[in-house]
């Protein structure tokens, strides 16, 4: 998961320490509630030039870091993630 992609979820997660990140970690317990969530997809969809489809906004998609990054990995391009 590229380094752009912790400098955006970081913001929204309160209890998250050292700032670096894992897969598994829980966003729930580092902090993200409902309307982080709503946040934190503004800054993705800013950040990366994408539009969410609903369909992917499940609670599986924001369980934890690794899952919300494969899914917004799903539309973007390496290009847009290195800024390259």
């Amino acid at each position: 998961m590229p380094r752009s992609f912790q400098e955006t979820l970081l913001p929204h997660l309160p209890y998250a320490e050292g700032g670096e990140l894992a897969p598994t970690d829980d966003l729930t317990a580092l902090g993200l509630d409902s309307m982080g969530v709503v946040q934190l997809l503004a800054d993705l969809e800013d950040r990366y030039g994408l539009e969410m489809p609903d369909e992917r906004l499940t609670e599986e998609t924001f369980a934890t870091v690794g899952s919300l990054w494969a899914t917004v990995a799903e539309f973007v391009t390496v290009e847009t993630v290195t800024g390259e």
